[in-house]
Formats: structure tokens, C-alpha cells, sequence
């Protein structure tokens, strides 16, 4: 829900300010016994100034709370209902002197309002756009490649890796890598030595030996090998590297792929079957993203509406002289 957070926040900052003051009435708990059974919502847990708290109404206090609003409550329930029964009775107490009409207290909470209103107005517009049938088919037709699936088999030729030089801050996790794969490598070839084997083994595979027999053979990769080379269907959004996926996708159904390098060995593919994901497999996904694209057009459109036209260029090209500078921060 637009605000939640927002609100929850607010929480949050006064759960920081009577932290220290709340801890001597924590009590101290063990490891707390299993349940034997989860309690209904109706239960009362605790009492606050003679009011009754049930999980339920924990339940509500929670719904939209951000992860840290989740973790104290979690960690420490008594405190989260105590501090949400406090920020309660302030706010009671503020709206009873009329603080939300004093300036300028009275123009953040309207700035915080329309800020909240307007993003629910953007979610609403994304959420209620109807998504007719023709326009699913015609999406789905359009992006067949998307759809794809591959049922292939699969035989990994591995080498020692090579170094990779770590002045680029982009190579020092795979230089780390490389290193443990260097001194605990799954074999000793050299990467000359494992591109001309399995360049033999593509000879030997279109010649019409057999996938599974080279797979038990030759095959490095533990986990397919123990299934003659077979992997899951490999679709267009597994997380593969997009180079092998691009090479898998490239393959006729039968056909065999030149060995295709990867950074520590050389694949080799056999392509089962190519299929095309059904269209009720992909509806939710295709929705979403028309809504997505609904959402982001309506958007644009608004923009170019209220898009102002300068009167006088001056002013647009030094703001800053005349747009109040914001003050630092108090210490």
C-alpha cells in the first residue's frame, strides 16, 4: 500500500528515540518452547491500559511494514505493540491540540498526502488496465523467441583456468575465483588441450557416436554426467550466460554445437527438442508486462502534457540563483 512505509518509518524513528529508555522492562527470554499447535487469530496475547491485543490485531498493525518493522517484531513483540500503542496515543494527543493545522507541519502532511495519493493513482492506472485476448495472443505471437525452451544434453570439457589480472575492480571476483579454481582444478589441461578435445568430440558426435557413452567419458561436469548429460529445459530466462544460451537457442533440433567456451571449460550441445512455451504457461508474465507497458506510456503521456514552456531561459538556466538552497543538516 502507497504510505505504508512511509508511516512505518515514523514508527521506526520512534522505536530509535525510546529504544534505550524500553530495554530494562524487555524481559529476558530463553529459546522459546515449539508451539504444539498455531493459535487462532482471535487469541488474546496482551492487555494495554485495559484494552485487549489479539494476533489478529498485531496482524493489522504489521500489514505493509517494511523488513525492519517485521524484524522488531519478530525479535521482540512486546516492545513492537508497546511502541505501536505509544505512536497511537501521541498522534491521538497531537490531533487533539491541532498540530496537523499549524504551519508548517499543516504543508508537509498535505505535500506527504498528495505525494502518497499520486503514486496509489499510478499503481491504480497499472492494476485496472484490462488486458484484452487479443492483446495476450498478439504479444505472445510477436515474442516467440521469449517463449522458447530447449530440451538438450550436454558435455562439459573443463581446463585449468587461466589468471585473470585484477587492476579492473570488475575482474577481482573472478580473478578470486580463477585462483581457487587454479589450486583446486577439476583436472590439469590447458585450454589448448581441452579446445582440441572437444573439438574431437563434436568430430566424433557427427559422426554418429554415441552422446551418453562420451558423456560418461569424457564429461566434468558431475551432475549432468550422472544423468548421461541431460540438463533441465533451458529456457530464456534461466540463468545462463546469455553467449551459451544464444548458442543453445541457434541449434536445430538433432544438431550438435561447435565446443562453445565458457570461462573455466568448453560445452558441447546436442539439441533434443525446441519447443515454444504454451500461452497459458506465459499469461501471467505477458500480462503483467502490457500492464507494465500501459503504466509506463500513461506516464509519458502525462509528462509531455505538463511539460512547462520556458518564458524566459534565464531563469531555467541558473535555478540555483533563485531556488532557496537547502540548509546542512543540524549536528
Amino acid at each position: 500500500m502507497p504510505g505504508g512505509t512511509d508511516n512505518y518509518m515514523k514508527v521506526c524513528a520512534l522505536v530509535a528515540v525510546f529504544a534505550t529508555l524500553s530495554l530494562a522492562q524487555i524481559p529476558t527470554a530463553g529459546t522459546p518452547p515449539v508451539a504444539p499447535e498455531k493459535l487462532p487469530g482471535n487469541t488474546v496475547v496482551a492487555t494495554i491500559q485495559g484494552t485487549n491485543v489479539t494476533i489478529d490485531d498485531v496482524r493489522k498493525m504489521a500489514d505493509d511494514a517494511p523488513v525492519q518493522v517485521l524484524r522488531y517484531l519478530q525479535q521482540d513483540p512486546q516492545g513492537f505493540i508497546r511502541q505501536m500503542f505509544l505512536f497511537r496515543y501521541l498522534t491521538e494527543q497531537g490531533d487533539k491540540l491541532k498540530l496537523g493545522e499549524q504551519s508548517p507541519l499543516k504543508e508537509q502532511l498535505e505535500a506527504q498526502r498528495a505525494w502518497v495519493i499520486a503514486n496509489a493513482m499510478v499503481g491504480h492506472e497499472e492494476d485496472s488496465y484490462q488486458v484484452s485476448e487479443q492483446q495476450l495472443q498478439e504479444f505472445y505471437a510477436k515474442n516467440q523467441s521469449r517463449w522458447q525452451q530447449a530440451k538438450i544434453k550436454a558435455l562439459f570439457i573443463g581446463f585449468k583456468p587461466g589468471a585473470v589480472t585484477a587492476a579492473d575492480p570488475k575482474n577481482l571476483e573472478q580473478a578470486a575465483k580463477d585462483a581457487f579454481q587454479a589450486a583446486h582444478p577439476a583436472n590439469e589441461r590447458s585450454e589448448e588441450e581441452a579446445k582440441k578435445l572437444a573439438a574431437d568430440i563434436v568430430k566424433q558426435l557427427r559422426g554418429g557416436a554415441d552422446f551418453g557413452k562420451l558423456v560418461e567419458r569424457y564429461s566434468d561436469d558431475s551432475v549432468s554426467k550422472a544423468s548421461g548429460g541431460e540438463f533441465p529445459p533451458i529456457k530464456a530466462t534461466s540463468p545462463y550466460p546469455e553467449d551459451l544460451k544464444k548458442a543453445i537457442f541457434a541449434l536445430g533440433n538433432g544438431e550438435i554445437s561447435e565446443p562453445i567456451r565458457q570461462p573455466s571449460g568448453y560445452y558441447i550441445i546436442r539439441m533434443d527438442e525446441k519447443t515454444v512455451q504454451p500461452v497459458d504457461d506465459v499469461r501471467d508474465v505477458i500480462t503483467r508486462e502490457l500492464r507494465q507497458n500501459h503504466r509506463d506510456q500513461w506516464i509519458n503521456d502525462l509528462n509531455r502534457k505538463f511539460t512547462p514552456t520556458a518564458q524566459n531561459s534565464e531563469f531555467f538556466l541558473h535555478p540555483q540563483l533563485y531556488i532557496p538552497q537547502m540548509s546542512a543538516p543540524k549536528q
